[in-house]
């Protein structure tokens, strides 16, 4: 064997260690990398679109330590970094809507409780998001009108609006009325099935919670109510037979059963009164990460 022969072979040997090797890194997923995808997923976000947004929080917060590279974060999925720093830890918090508990547990600080376990658990079951996360880092276009506009009177927007400014939803937040809850369906709350099927966002006012008659009502007209029970929360449709007894009453294409308690047993958090589906969640951030 000559020595360029030697070259090519060692060249092809070193060309399999590498391709073993990188092989052997895409299939390693950390219990921390397993979270971060797992609601990167449910957010609909790509690894692009967390960067981006750690750059965001990086510039808001001065803070370059919250800034994630692509590199890094695969390097925090797969394990390589297994305990990032608190700067980072925070990005992936506040980006991902995630608790501190989740990212302690996914980091081996509670190693009693099963990682798996927990996000399969958090998928499946629908589950509050606060507020904060709702409105943290997040833009919205308002108006500008002219002085001498006149409310009281029909015009044309275009003739009111003076311009345009972007602003952080964040600091609306005082504004925003307490009694609003913002719950996402979980995989196995399939109730309100075709009507909010699973991953559905759903803006629930807490001072709706009197459930009315639905005689004669087609399922399109009645209420749906997001409720606490004994499995934990779910959006369903309801009815009181008496004082003491409520029904969960699916939609008729769920395939879902009646389920009835005890008056006791249910609570009712309160009335849908906004969704915003899978697609289109996915849709809206798009939209938001193309006009910033």
């Amino acid at each position: 064997m000559n020595r360029d022969s030697d070259k090519e072979f060692a060249l092809h040997l070193e060309e399999g260690r590498f391709e073993r090797r990188v092989k052997t890194i895409k299939q390693t997923v950390s219990p921390l990398g397993l979270l971060i995808q797992r609601a990167m997923q449910l957010l609909g976000l790509s690894y692009q679109q967390l960067v981006s947004e750690s750059n965001l929080l990086a510039e808001q917060n001065q803070n370059s330590d919250m800034r994630i590279g692509k590199s890094t974060l695969g390097n925090i999925i797969n394990g390589s970094i297994r305990q990032p720093g608190t700067a980072k830890l925070d990005s992936l918090r506040i980006i991902l809507h995630l608790t501190r508990d989740d990212i302690d547990l996914a980091i081996g600080l509670a190693p009693e409780r099963r990682v798996a376990e927990q996000l399969r658990i958090r998928s499946q079951r629908t589950y509050e998001v606060t507020s904060d996360s709702v409105t943290r880092h997040r833009k919205i276009k308002v108006p500008v009108l002219r002085e001498d506009t006149q409310l009281k009177e029909s015009q044309f927007l275009n003739g009111m609006v003076q311009r345009w400014v972007n602003l952080d939803v964040e600091y609306l937040g005082s504004f925003y009325p307490p009694y609003l809850k913002y719950v996402v369906i979980g995989e196995h709350d399939t109730h309100a099935v075709p009507v909010a099927p699973p991953g559905t966002r759903v803006l629930v006012n807490t001072l709706l919670t009197q459930v009315r008659p639905s005689e004669n009502v087609g399922f399109h007209e009645r209420e749906l109510y997001c409720v606490l029970g004994p499995r934990g929360i779910t959006c369903t449709y309801l009815e009181l037979t008496t004082r003491v007894k409520i029904i969960l009453v699916p939609h008729p294409l769920s395939g879902r059963m009646r389920g009835e308690f005890a008056a006791t047993e249910v609570t009712v958090i309160g009335q849908a009164v906004g969704l915003l589906f899978q697609n289109n969640v996915i849709a809206v951030r798009n939209h938001a990460q193309n006009t910033e």
